[in-house]
């Protein structure tokens, strides 16, 4: 397999002429990549340079889209020059392959065992609603990682009953080699699910041990995340490792099926409305992907779209967001703060005490709402009084708390006067 096309066994080393004219491309695409990949290494180190962290984060942003999007462009091309050549030394075109294949055995392979999945949704459930009693803060994060653990799982079933690959004409073989591959496959999933179950632990056990302290408690949980993340890439390489060496293992005993390349668009999307299989393998990789030609298929990628368009949305939000000033001020009888939109009003009869604070308690855990450089905007825990509403500038030097039967608010406004003016309007 050469960039996704299928390359048939009489096209295989030792045909020198077959590859004097393949290698030169393969050599030419991978010093596009890398040329690609120094240049978006400069662009990552110029975004760091920008002058404020939101317009970084965007453009980050806009350099993974672009980075996915070469990606596929120099694979596809990879894709299109192969099958080109391939078309030159295919012989006996219009003639069918027939090949006879037992396959007695090969539809009843599965590597999963329940049990010890079930046993880790178990205790990861127990320590979900453990660590959210103790950690009320935290409490959607832990659940947001306990459905994380049930997709994980739902994946992990669905993989191993994919349709098992025919991969020769013994069932013997084909059993033995597609339960090699789900075990495999079941494995670095179960792998996975435990990592995950480790994860909400430590970040429960690091704001614990640091709650008088909420930097190093931060930087304790972002510690955590990168090392989880290190794991879980480790754990992916070793799956990669594990199925090259299975398929390797049966190399010998693989038969040349039908060249179905015109099923693959530039070898990573497969579309073939005679497959009745929603769900595939994927044709270079592990895991599996969709048919588009299926009705599922078609509504994933529109979905799959709509994410994206969505994404881009968002950033056009979050950078007017962040270049708009925050303005808070009084309204006949209420407090209105805005950016953007309004996200706050106080109604002034509501109001019980009001106070300027040279700075905020500590500590500030976010419960829900925005903490960017710039601002800190939405529902956050302040010192011990949980539920605050927070609409403040992170530069600023005097704070507005405002006091109601039901919250406390802490504003801001465009600037340190502004605030001080409307402190002297709610007196």
């Amino acid at each position: 397999m050469i960039f996704g096309a299928s390359i048939p066994v009489e096209l295989r080393w030792p045909n020198q002429e077959f590859h004097r004219q393949v290698e030169p491309i393969i050599r030419r695409i991978r010093r596009r990549c890398w040329q690609t990949l120094a240049a978006e290494a400069v662009l990552a180190l110029l975004i760091c340079l920008l002058p404020r962290m939101f317009l970084a984060e965007i453009f980050w942003m806009l350099l993974i889209f672009l980075d996915m999007f070469l990606s596929f462009f120099l694979y596809g091309c990879g894709n299109r020059t192969i099958r080109r050549i391939k078309a030159l030394y295919k012989k006996e075109e219009n003639r069918p392959q027939i090949v006879y294949a037992d396959l007695t055995n090969s539809g009843r392979v599965h590597g999963l065992h329940p049990l010890p999945f079930a046993g880790v949704l178990l205790v990861n459930l127990v320590l979900t609603v453990c660590l959210g009693k103790s950690q009320p803060d935290l409490k959607p994060a832990f659940w947001a990682l306990m459905g994380c653990q049930c997709l994980i799982a739902l994946l992990s079933f669905f993989m191993d009953r994919l349709r098992n690959r025919v991969i020769s004409a013994d069932s013997a073989v084909n059993a033995n080699y597609n339960r090699a591959r789900k075990k495999v496959m079941a494995k670095a999933m179960l792998e996975l699910m435990i990592l995950s179950t480790c994860l909400p632990l430590a970040i429960g056990a690091a704001y614990t041990v640091n709650q008088g302290n909420l930097r190093l408690g931060e930087f304790a949980s972002i510690a955590g995340f990168i090392a989880y993340f290190l794991l879980v890439i480790l754990v992916i390489a070793l799956l990669a490792y594990r199925m090259y060496q299975i398929d390797r293992k049966y190399q010998g005993q693989m038969f040349l099926g039908d060249d179905d390349d015109a099923h693959w668009i530039w070898g990573m999307f497969y579309y073939n409305p005679k497959d009745s299989r929603n769900m595939v393998e994927k044709r270079v990789g592990i895991g599996s992907t969709m048919n588009l030609a299926r009705p599922a298929g078609k509504w994933a990628m529109a979905f799959l779209g709509l994410v994206i368009a969505a994404v881009f949305v968002f950033l056009g939000f979050f950078a007017v967001e962040e270049t708009l000033p925050m303005r808070a001020q009084v309204q006949e009888d209420e407090v209105i703060c805005r950016q953007l939109i309004v996200n706050e009003r106080i109604r002034k009869t509501d109001v019980r005490d009001t106070e300027l604070l040279e700075q905020m308690p500590e500590p500030i855990v976010r419960t829900n709402g925005s903490a960017t450089v710039e601002y800190l905007k939405g529902t956050f825990r302040v010192g011990q009084e949980k539920g605050c509403q927070l609409f403040v500038r992170r530069d600023a030097r005097v704070i507005l708390r405002i006091r109601t039967d039901q919250k406390t608010y802490y504003i801001t406004g465009e600037n340190d006067r502004l605030t001080e003016e409307l402190y002297g309007q709610l007196q």
